[in-house]
């Protein structure tokens, strides 16, 4: 067997390596996992999870059309929202490709060349990958001693500046070294032309849309921390970076839909020496029900405004 056919089922052996090990810590932290509050402020909490994360959706929207922009396909906004709104339920298919397959096709109903969508993709995943890396990095910092000082609650205003510069402009600098070095796979990934680059302008709001919803998920963690389980250890940066490595994890292995897991599984790692165990996985369980929930909400409003759009 090839390395090429040997990865698909190593894929699905990790994936299922870390439903293993989530179900494991979930079975025997059962009883170690704080109590859910559903006061005022609990409902309140699990109220803007589910909203959080379909804001997070929303402005994917926002983002996908400028980069359509880039790329002379002028949508309305209500309308690529309106697609992304509705395709992002499909990476809860087997495979994780779900949701971009959905977006050729949707798009292609209303006018939008499915190879100019497949190349917004392209540049939209690096740009994941790229803010993702940047927090996966710093978790390393986090567990390291000698460099825990560095972390982001603890730099200035500057040392943020520059971090968040570097995250934005990586990307950019990455497509064109890739068109130039590797010409023919840019041109089979950008049906039959070079991905194409983004301008100054649309770098800039794809990297902040990018960045903007790995700080709301990092809200809305903090948020369920402090009034579903009342939890007070982790610091919002710290949380949101944990969660944002834990999330790159579950978006690079293929096989797993959604992340589902395999994102779990990386929470239960990486926030139980900041939470403990059986809050971790907790958070876990909780943040997959959030953005279950928030992904449906999403689908469903962007079902109805099919009537309006």
């Amino acid at each position: 067997m090839t390395p090429r056919k040997l990865l698909k089922p190593m894929a699905y052996g990790l994936v299922a390596l870390a439903f293993y090990y989530f179900l494991s810590e979930l079975y025997n932290r059962l009883a170690d996992i704080p109590p859910l509050h559903w006061d005022a402020y609990g409902v309140l909490a699990a109220l803007a999870s589910v909203l959080g994360v379909a804001t997070t959706i929303a402005i994917n929207g926002y983002m996908w059309r400028a980069l359509l922009l880039d790329q002379g396909v002028a949508p309305a906004l209500p309308k690529a929202m309106q697609i992304i709104a509705i395709a992002q339920f499909g990476k809860y298919l087997p495979g994780n490709v779900g949701h971009f397959a959905g977006r050729a096709a949707l798009g292609s109903n209303v006018g939008i060349p499915v190879a100019v969508t497949l190349s917004t993709i392209m540049v939209e995943t690096m740009w994941n990958l790229a803010v993702g890396a940047g927090f996966a990095a710093l978790t390393l910092l986090l567990f390291s001693r000698e460099l825990l000082p560095m972390l982001p609650y603890s730099l200035g205003p500057l040392g943020l500046s520059l971090l968040t510069a570097g995250l934005l402009v990586v990307p950019a600098i990455t497509l064109r070294l890739f068109n130039r070095f590797f010409p023919e796979l840019s041109r089979r990934l950008g049906g039959g032309k070079p991905i194409a680059t983004t301008s100054f302008k649309t770098s800039l709001i794809v990297g902040a849309v990018v960045l903007l919803g790995f700080l709301i998920l990092g809200g809305v963690l903090k948020l369920q921390a402090m009034w579903l389980f009342h939890i007070d250890a982790g610091h919002y940066p710290t949380m949101t970076i944990l969660f944002a490595a834990s999330w790159l994890i579950g978006y690079v292995v293929p096989g797993a839909p959604g992340g589902v897991g395999v994102r779990e599984a990386m929470m239960v790692l990486l926030f139980t020496p900041v939470v403990g165990a059986g809050a971790a996985v907790g958070l876990g369980v909780s943040m997959r029900l959030a953005t279950m929930l928030g992904d449906s909400l999403a689908f469903g409003l962007g079902l109805m405004s099919r009537r309006f759009v």
